[in-house]
């Protein structure tokens, strides 16, 4: 759960503005008659940060369908700061800041988002006269929290040491690289919170930027990053230049290259929108007795036996129905040669994407020792939502009891920018509760 940076305490009702060539020219009423009304602000996306913001043009629309727009008037409210640091704003249009009386920022223009910041102490009361001349009417803040660069290097080394004594398989990951904090937070919370494997193979270095590889090089000391040449040397000697080209076409078919032709063969996968907040036991001791562990997706048997079914002869899929390879561990049983031709057989089914991947998967480990884990624990926020939202869960404690949530499907992803707020709430998790024994 991201803490709120501010409370508010006072709000007024709107008061008619000055305005001269998209200008506010006449003063604020401080003391503006107050309202039964509150605004409820919302964590959103504003520039580059995320804040937790009031829609002025929500608070204010009443009945109305659309408007709120109160154009050429203006609101004073009042916010007690919760905790000291920057305090990095966003105002659409202008505001004046006052703290004791004193003005700390003035803003009379008209103009889209824009941001601002002034240094504050905990337990502040800013008051703030913001104005509207048309359109959106925003107003959000943030706390400026450390520099994610700082932040990661302050729980390298308990990942490091954590990896002294493995508890488990090898870890694959497979990512873009777009949103590198993201990766890091997802394979820093297996080892801190899930369990430590024996080593850490980080794949699709050809996706990322200069920038994303220096920064996982720095992260991730102990993980080797394969080279995409590598992989699809692999790749070739096995399926050929056919598979190889599907392979860099499709992130799917290289992500099923990457698990099932590469070594180790016997490992545990996840994917990077995966976040892990306890032990995974119960996941490493069906491992003991099953080929493959998987979290759980929706029954999704029709479209998988559509997309693989002609190709493996099977109609039903009573135990691998629900495949998800957002996170699995898997001892590969197959020779890698009788793997790349059923890919190839499926060259023309590509259009299927995750359903390809999952299928595949799904046809593969049909009739062989699986273990399908409970959702409840292994959490699938597109298909049962997630109590507060991703900005306003409670990860440091918990309460819902998930193991891992998997932020994936076709809803927003949570960027760099949302995850580093949560980072220390996740990753310290295991280090404030009571030792065992």
């Amino acid at each position: 759960m991201i803490d709120r940076p501010y409370e508010i305490l006072a709000c007024s009702w709107p008061r008619p503005v000055s305005e001269s060539g998209r200008r506010w020219i006449s003063e604020p009423d401080w003391d503006a008659p107050p309202t039964h009304l509150r605004p409820e602000p919302r964590w959103t996306t504003l520039g580059d940060d995320l804040c937790w913001a009031i829609d002025w043009c929500s608070v204010f629309r009443g009945d109305a369908l659309f408007g709120g727009e109160m154009r050429r008037f203006h609101v004073r409210f009042e916010i007690r700061v919760n905790r000291g640091g920057r305090l990095v704003f966003w105002e659409d249009d202008g505001s004046l800041i006052r703290r004791r009386g004193r003005l700390v920022h003035e803003d009379r223009s008209a103009h889209g988002p824009q941001r601002g910041e002034i240094r504050v102490e905990a337990g502040d009361r800013l008051e703030i006269a913001q104005w509207q001349l048309d359109g959106a009417w925003l107003w959000g803040a943030r706390l400026e929290e450390a520099a994610e660069r700082d932040s990661i290097d302050g729980f390298r080394e308990n990942v490091c040491r954590r990896l002294v004594t493995p508890e488990g398989p090898p870890l694959k990951i497979f990512c873009q690289g777009r949103e590198p904090l993201r990766t890091i937070l997802a394979v820093y919370s297996m080892i801190l919170n899930g369990y430590a494997p024996a080593s850490v193979f980080v794949f699709g270095e050809h996706q990322w930027a200069g920038e994303t590889r220096a920064c996982f090089e720095r992260a991730l000391p102990f993980a080797r990053i394969v080279p995409t040449d590598e992989v699809l040397s692999i790749v070739r000697n096995w399926g050929g230049t056919a598979l190889a080209e599907m392979a860099m076409h499709h992130w799917f078919v290289m992500k099923s290259c990457v698990s099932l032709l590469c070594a180790p063969r016997e490992f545990c996968l996840m994917d990077d929108d995966i976040v892990v907040l306890e032990p995974v036991d119960d996941g490493l001791t069906a491992f003991g007795e099953s080929e493959f562990v998987f979290a759980p997706d929706l029954d999704h048997e029709a479209l998988y036996v559509s997309t693989w079914g002609g190709i493996f002869e099977f109609t039903e899929l009573p135990d691998t129905a629900a495949v998800n390879t957002g996170l699995y561990w898997l001892r590969n049983p197959f020779e890698l040669k009788y793997l790349a031709r059923r890919m190839l057989a499926g060259a023309q089914r590509v259009s299927a994407q995750w359903a390809w991947e999952q299928g595949l998967f799904a046809h593969l480990f049909h009739n062989r020792p699986v273990t399908r884990l409970p959702s409840q624990r292994y959490f699938y926020p597109l298909l049962d939502g997630l109590p507060g939202g991703i900005e306003g869960y409670d990860y440091a404690s918990n309460p819902c009891g998930f193991a891992t949530i998997h932020f994936g499907g076709p809803i927003h992803k949570p960027g760099d920018e949302t995850m580093s707020p949560l980072l220390t709430q996740i990753l310290s998790r295991r280090m404030r509760q009571p030792c065992e024994g």
